[in-house]
């Protein structure tokens, strides 16, 4: 197995996963399963970019690096638990988590940098998390209140040295005291998380570098310093994990990258005690609360499908607004639900990606597609013709698999991503 294994995972339902495969075999796409993750796959034939595929333009696969996965999974939050993802651009690991939290979970992401947070909310759109919300902060700042947090996620940023078959560059871009401001860093976001944290509540902190410092050192750190307890992490078949750089590490991972996918290190961290958190006094979000009776909308779209929230209008963006961040975010906490789409004059436009709002039986105006390449033509910027004229959106199906919505003008269906 070389260590430039190209890897992704599935964003569907179970029911769908054959779908998603058979779209990708049409292609001639040819993969096998990972056994660490269900969803997780091995790519053998790549005939063209995976990116460029029908499955990943329509968010129904995740291009990621198989060890990137691990950090959510080894976290393992429960179906309806609210996690917190402290460094979280580009999204992959948010994604992921957003995933096994569920419809009823919850998943706060935050990024400091406008380019990154950009490109987060962009990737968490693409994959349909709509369980999320997202914050412009510097995450060692975060205005949340102490002992908040049962659960959060930290990946910080590192020297990337597990990364040099794709960054070649980077062990000699971080190297000797190149890495001490991103070591402090890492503390500084070490010490917030313990203070988030509620006690009894659960950290996992991983790199994506070999770096001793960032790595065993910072678990270290974490224990003796900030009196974190160290967790026993279990070992994820298919990966060649090497022992600890320092005595006394039991548990954590410090993945081999010659085992295939990058270098990596986790450690799971639990904040000693156990006691029940309180809410925080919460405010009233800026925009305008939607009443759904009194707005237009496209039969396609039923909002019934979204988890318990509301929707409320941004500057013409229509944005899910998650029950548990209107009940959680603390009063003065600036943050951005989940756009769903666009609202003109109280008539509803879905974005074209919202298949959370998408029921599993198409209506009578949809464009179910039996054939791939009817697929193909359509992201190509070629219209398909409708049995009937009319106007659009209208819900978008491979076959039972739901994909988006997709335009209508008079008897021709048309394809736009904006």
């Amino acid at each position: 197995m070389a260590n430039d294994l190209r890897t992704f995972r599935l964003v569907c339902a179970d029911k769908d996963i054959s779908s998603v495969e058979e779209l990708l075999r049409e292609q001639g796409f040819e993969f096998r399963p990972e056994p660490f993750y269900s969803m997780a796959r091995i790519l053998e034939k790549e005939p063209f970019p995976l990116g460029e595929s029908i499955a990943a333009r329509y968010g129904r696969i995740y291009i990621q690096d198989r060890s990137s996965m691990l950090p959510p999974l080894m976290l393992n939050p429960q179906a309806g638990e609210i996690v917190l993802d402290m460094c979280a651009a580009p999204g992959s690991k948010t994604g992921l988590l957003a995933r096994l939290t569920g419809r009823d979970g919850f998943v706060l992401a935050s990024e400091p940098s406008s380019d990154r947070l950009a490109l987060l909310r962009q990737n968490l759109r693409k994959v349909q998390a709509v369980n999320t919300a997202t914050v412009h902060y510097e995450s060692q700042k975060l205005p949340l209140p102490l002992s908040s947090w049962k659960t959060i996620q930290l990946d910080p940023p590192c020297s990337g040295w597990g990364t040099l078959n794709k960054n070649p560059k980077a062990m000699d871009v971080w190297k000797g005291g190149k890495t001490i401001p991103l070591v402090n860093l890492q503390r500084l976001l070490l010490e917030k998380a313990y203070g988030l944290l509620a006690p009894g509540g659960k950290l996992v902190y991983s790199t994506c570098t070999t770096n001793i410092q960032e790595n065993e050192e910072q678990t270290r750190y974490a224990t003796e310093e900030l009196g974190f307890e160290l967790l026993h992490l279990p070992r994820p078949e298919g990966f060649t994990i090497a022992d600890p750089l320092l005595p006394d590490m039991d548990g954590v991972l410090r993945v081999d990258g010659s085992g295939g996918g990058q270098g990596f290190y986790l450690c799971g961290l639990r904040k000693p005690g156990n006691q029940e958190t309180e809410l925080p006094e919460t405010g009233t979000p800026n925009g305008r609360k939607i009443t759904l009776q009194k707005i237009e909308f496209p039969e396609a779209v039923d909002f019934s499908l979204l988890p318990d929230g509301d929707i409320y209008e941004f500057k013409g963006k229509a944005m899910f607004l998650n029950r548990h961040a209107l009940e959680k975010l603390p009063k003065g906490l600036r943050w951005q639900g989940f756009s769903i789409g666009k609202i003109n004059r109280d008539k509803f436009r879905p974005d074209p990606f919202a298949r959370c709002l998408l029921p599993s039986k198409p209506a009578s105006s949809a464009l179910v597609i039996e054939k791939a390449q009817d697929l193909s033509n359509l992201l190509s910027g070629q219209s398909l013709s409708a049995p009937a004229k009319g106007k659009g959106p209208v819900g978008l199906y491979y076959k039972d698999m739901l994909l988006g919505f997709c335009g209508k003008k008079g008897n021709r269906f048309i394809w736009t991503d904006k």
